[in-house]
């Protein structure tokens, strides 16, 4: 899909027409059984960084990108659940290309939450607000950004009924 298409479907959902919005973007775990020694060694991570005390499960962080209708545009399965969204992100894939001059249009964005660093290819609420315009545009930004929640809801739906998760 190009990045106009995309932008677009993203300004059709917005009420108040937001036009620079590419896709949303955030971070999802995935369930895994406990990696053996030899998967350890060759993800250069340790036994501890997959298990989420939480939810007493060991587990990936996925990535994931969507359009306006909910479809990955991209995902990227890099880090132990135990690494941030931030910390995923930063050490992406998705992050370098976003840096290459040329790969993104100039206007487009990806619109993330606080996870995330504002920069000129991330979108990001204003921090510490809870009135005015900022946080009107807070507001709408959700609305942009609850796109990808949608869209792992729909993942983890579907996948369990095959018990993959």
């Amino acid at each position: 899909m190009a990045q106009t298409e995309c932008m677009l479907g993203f300004k059709s959902k917005s009420r108040i027409n937001i036009d620079c919005c590419i896709g949303a973007i955030d971070g999802m775990l995935i369930w895994i059984n406990k990696p053996n020694k030899h998967d350890q060694k060759v993800i250069r991570f340790g036994l501890a960084k997959f298990f989420s005390r939480q939810k007493k499960k060991y587990n990936l962080n996925m990535m994931g990108v969507c359009d306006s209708r909910r479809r990955f545009i991209w995902v990227e399965v890099c880090m132990p659940g135990a690494a941030s969204d931030f910390y995923a992100f930063d050490e992406s894939y998705l992050k370098k290309k976003l840096e290459t001059v040329g790969f993104l249009c100039p206007v487009c964005c990806l619109f993330g939450d606080n996870a995330y660093i504002n920069s000129r290819y991330m979108c990001t609420p204003w921090r510490n607000i809870s009135s005015g315009p900022k946080d009107a545009m807070n507001f709408y930004h959700s609305q942009l950004r609850f796109i990808i929640e949608c869209a792992f809801r729909i993942t983890k739906t579907n996948a369990s009924k095959y018990e993959c998760w």
